[in-house]
């Protein structure tokens, strides 16, 4: 009976989290079963299903804000739920596509609506009102729904999985590779999402009795502020050290400088509802004192950002950095003179930047954009003065500039400076052509005779040859790295091993065979040039038991070792790969 009672219980509980979030729930379904078609049909991974999938993740904690936004008001507003598929609508039409792959200022953009969309959560319930009290109950029913909703998806998904296994070995059954994935998916999708919106109390506003566990106490007396104080001594005993040798502080001080400010504002929410009351010399006097000390650090990261942008222009990393610095300062000076001290207004104001900045002149896209057209004008015209003679490291510095803007699509804004559009002059679908052929055609003569050990070198085809699929039942293009240890075709796996030229092939944890690209590099090597290459030079043919293969490089990177600044190794590649299977026949 009891069982039955249990059953009962969670059925109920469930239906209530739906009556409650009937969209995000109807969302997280549908959007986890496309997820699941896509793996089944091999297709999770390109652009246009990649897009989708991008929107069904996003919607999640968008959609659940929206609800706590709604719930604010006495009657139903479901109107609003409109505005947020609208503005899902317009980032799936905004989504760029860039050939095989999602346009990488898109995936910015989406990893700064999925913050947005998360912050919001966490202060939507308390747009129109405020009590610091339930508040701090609020934002500890989030994390316990979310620790709670994690733990059981990860027990539900690992017990499916031995079960899977145990009738794999007991019963002689084998399952595809893509089941366990998919498991994992089915199990963060829908299991994870219903259990988190079950835990979220509705009437948040009358929680207003503080439980400040010892657990928590703990945490933020002997652990979290004894952090705080360790990071504050190295910062300061590296403030010592700049003043001392009177150099400039180093780019990456940001980074530590970030970590202690973000480390301090979670510790000053967590101890804001009992920092009056609670008997703790340590926790009453982290407020002000922590921000008096920390507004010298800030000046220290305006120092080190702004020379980092003074020296080599703003990208989207230094733009973050610059913005996040603002922003602390901005924190630091309201809890220091603000009289009522809203801690809200952390992932309020947080949310609200991260979504400002997305888009517009301002945004991180045009700032980082113009700031490099800039740096390219400032050193081609040094170079051109010079009769295209410069040194390596300002010769490196141009190619840099050209690599980033051609990734972001940018590369035509050079034409004002150049006299000439580069993609319509160097007429290619290839940004690897593209890049390689205008530094090229610039000729610049390397003045200093040094080389760097870490120097790339790119080949290339023009991609408007045509393929041959004769023979092969199979034809599929494949992105190689050293680093990602497998790629996957229809079941078969390419790994590329660190420092080797040779590509492994396997199916079922089962080594097909290998392929050793030596030869071809080597003749690749001895070329002239390293664009418009014969496509019979970057082809390779091999014959195994139970397939015949072809890889047909479009582009190849090789990079130099990290103990041997001689020999040259492939680093990455975008190949066509064609596969006969023996046993199909």
């Amino acid at each position: 009976m009891k069982i039955i009672s249990s059953l009962g219980e969670i059925t109920s509980r469930a239906k209530n989290t739906f009556k409650r979030f009937p969209i995000t729930l109807f969302w997280a379904i549908v959007g986890t079963l496309f997820t699941l078609f896509t793996i089944e049909t091999n297709t999770f991974d390109s652009a246009f299903y990649g897009k989708v999938i991008l929107i069904f993740i996003l919607g999640v904690s968008w959609l659940i804000a929206t609800r706590f936004f709604e719930e604010q008001f006495k009657k139903d507003k479901t109107w609003i739920f409109l505005l947020t598929l609208g503005f899902l609508s317009l980032f799936y039409i905004s989504i760029e596509v860039d050939g095989f792959e999602i346009h990488q200022n898109s995936i910015i953009r989406f990893v700064l609506y999925f913050i947005t969309g998360h912050l919001l959560v966490m202060v939507t319930p308390f747009i129109f009102s405020w009590n610091k009290s339930a508040y701090f109950n609020y934002l500890k029913s989030l994390f316990i729904a979310l620790v709670r909703s994690l733990f059981f998806s990860l027990i539900l998904y690992l017990g499916i999985v031995l079960a899977l296994l145990a009738i794999k070995h007991l019963f002689a059954i084998d399952f595809k590779g893509e089941r366990f994935f998919q498991v994992f998916v089915f199990c963060i999708g829908i299991i994870n999402t219903w259990i988190y919106l079950s835990d979220f109390p509705k009437d948040v506003h009358n929680q207003l009795a503080i439980n400040y566990t010892k657990a928590l106490e703990v945490l933020v007396k002997y652990i979290l502020i004894p952090l705080v104080i360790l990071y504050l001594i190295i910062l300061y005993a590296y403030s010592l050290k700049i003043v001392i040798n009177w150099n400039l502080p180093k780019g990456w001080v940001s980074y530590l400088v970030i970590a202690l400010s973000f480390l301090g504002f979670i510790v000053q929410i967590l101890i804001n509802p009992i920092q009056k009351t609670i008997n703790s010399r340590t926790i009453k006097k982290f407020y002000p004192w922590f921000y008096y000390l920390l507004l010298p650090l800030i000046v220290l990261l305006f120092i080190a950002i702004f020379r980092r942008i003074n020296e080599y222009g703003a990208t989207e990393n230094r733009y973050f950095v610059f913005v996040l610095a603002c922003w602390i300062l901005a924190m630091c000076l309201y809890i220091l003179f603000s009289k009522r001290k809203k801690i809200k207004i952390f992932p309020f104001s947080l949310a609200l930047i991260a979504f400002l900045v997305s888009f517009g002149f301002w945004g991180v896209f045009s700032v980082s954009t113009k700031s490099q057209l800039l740096r390219f004008e400032k050193v081609y015209t040094d170079i051109k003065k010079d009769n295209f003679s410069t040194t390596f490291e300002k010769k490196n510095q141009l190619r840099s500039i050209i690599r980033y803007l051609n990734n972001k699509h940018e590369l035509h804004k050079v034409k004002n400076i150049l006299g000439y559009n580069p993609k319509t002059t160097f007429k290619t679908d290839s940004r690897w052509q593209l890049q390689n052929r205008l530094m090229d055609s610039l000729d610049i003569k390397v003045t200093d005779n040094v080389t760097h050990p870490y120097t790339n070198h790119y080949y290339s085809i023009d991609e408007n040859n045509t393929i041959n699929i004769k023979n092969y039942d199979i034809l599929k293009k494949l992105y190689i790295n050293r680093y990602k240890k497998q790629n996957s075709i229809n079941g078969y796996h390419f790994s590329l091993s660190k420092e080797s030229n040779i590509i492994e092939i396997t199916k079922n944890e089962i080594l097909i065979g290998k392929v050793n690209c030596s030869e071809m590099i080597k003749k690749l090597k001895n070329l002239e040039r390293n664009y418009n290459v014969a496509p019979n030079l970057m082809t390779i043919k091999h014959n195994f038991e139970t397939l015949n293969i072809k890889f047909i490089f479009q582009n190849i990177n090789l990079s130099k070792s990290d103990n041997n600044t001689t020999k040259e190794y492939l680093s990455n590649a975008n190949a066509y790969v064609l596969i006969k299977e023996k046993n199909a026949e």
